[in-house]
């Protein structure tokens, strides 16, 4: 019994004199921060082993031996929205799932974040969250050594996989679905960013989508301007692009769910029914997790189908050695109908601009 005890109250020191080596030596080979012969790593790990040695979280690492962790980086953009802490949730419990606990990135460079955690070992993986199309941790993914997943599609993602709705697609969808039921001419409600910070990839694909394909189909689109939350005016935003005789008979809603509610509240007040006035349709966007003030028909985001697969590619690179660098998953966007589409107006068909 008191061997047991002894055993289980082993130190690095007590792993050095059995390996016969220095404490730094043991500390090498547990954090792989230097290069130790096969032979002297093999002696400090079978002194670990009979020892019953556990080393702290920081240097866990020995070779062959995983943390068990996934790093999640969520960037550095504030973001408004709820979808970030859904793709959060989602990838904490498919790592669970798996057997896997998860590290919330919090620092103020993400990249020099992601660096210390993957070269000290702490973590086996790396998720990227809020992914921008011009995303320097996707760019320097290489230089992680660990297996890197982007929920989401930045431009440079040689050394990294992704994994997201296929948005470009969405738009095209989109634009079809409008223009089946007559409208010509829409408005496209853009997210409400602080504008000194880039958008999202995402944002991005779908809007050059969905515009390339209306002017296919000879539909007009009008933009809203970006804003900041606080100054953001729905009495202004309906006036200006709905009330006017040539004025859009569909809302195209790529803003937070607390933005469309303040349209959704004036149109009501302004008795301006939703879908009779005007339809709304949602994309890319989460409004399950939000009170609307009105059912409103989306082709939304999929954080469990995302992470889902993400953890899938991640994991598998992780246990079975697969090269995921560069692997793109793309999902088929679904349609959720909440009843605010139906055929544009005859009267504002066709209006001059």
């Amino acid at each position: 019994m008191s061997d047991c005890r002894e055993a289980m109250m082993a130190g690095i020191k007590d792993v050095a004199k059995a390996a016969g080596v220095s404490v730094s030596t043991v500390s090498y080979v547990l954090s792989g921060k230097r290069s130790i012969s096969n032979k002297t790593a093999d002696r400090v790990l079978d002194a670990v082993n009979r020892l019953n040695y556990i080393p702290d979280a920081s240097a866990r690492k020995m070779r062959g031996h995983l943390s068990h962790v996934i790093a999640i980086a969520p960037g550095r953009r504030e973001v408004r929205h709820s979808s970030l802490s859904a793709y959060f949730m989602q990838t904490a419990l498919r790592a669970k799932a798996g057997g896997y606990d998860v590290l919330l990135l919090t620092g103020e460079d993400p990249v020099d974040d992601i660096l210390r955690v993957a070269q000290s070992n702490l973590a086996d993986g790396v998720v990227l969250l809020d992914v921008e199309e011009n995303d320097l941790r996707a760019a320097r993914a290489a230089e992680y050594g660990k297996p890197c997943v982007c929920i989401g599609f930045p431009k440079d993602h040689d050394d990294c996989a992704c994994v997201d709705v296929d948005f470009a697609c969405m738009g095209r969808l989109a634009a079809d679905r409008l223009r089946d039921l007559g409208h010509e001419r829409v408005v496209l409600l853009r997210s409400v960013e602080h504008l000194s910070e880039p958008m999202s990839g995402y944002l991005n694909l779908f809007r050059d989508s969905f515009i390339a394909a209306a002017e296919d189909r000879q539909m007009v689109v009008m933009e809203s301007e970006l804003t900041e939350y606080r100054n953001f005016d729905a009495n202004a935003f309906v006036s200006k692009y709905l009330i006017p005789k040539n004025g859009a008979t569909a809302i195209v809603n790529q803003a937070d769910p607390s933005v469309l509610n303040t349209v959704l509240g004036v149109l009501s007040v302004s008795g301006m029914d939703v879908p009779q006035y005007v339809s709304v349709l949602s994309c890319g966007t989460l409004l399950d997790s939000y009170p609307m003030s009105k059912g409103i028909s989306e082709m939304p985001i999929t954080p469990a189908v995302q992470c889902s697969r993400a953890m899938s590619l991640l994991l598998g690179a992780i246990e079975e050695h697969h090269d995921i660098r560069g692997e793109v998953d793309l999902s088929v966007p679904t349609f959720i109908d909440r009843g605010s589409l139906s055929r544009a107006r005859e009267a504002q068909k066709g209006g001059c601009g």
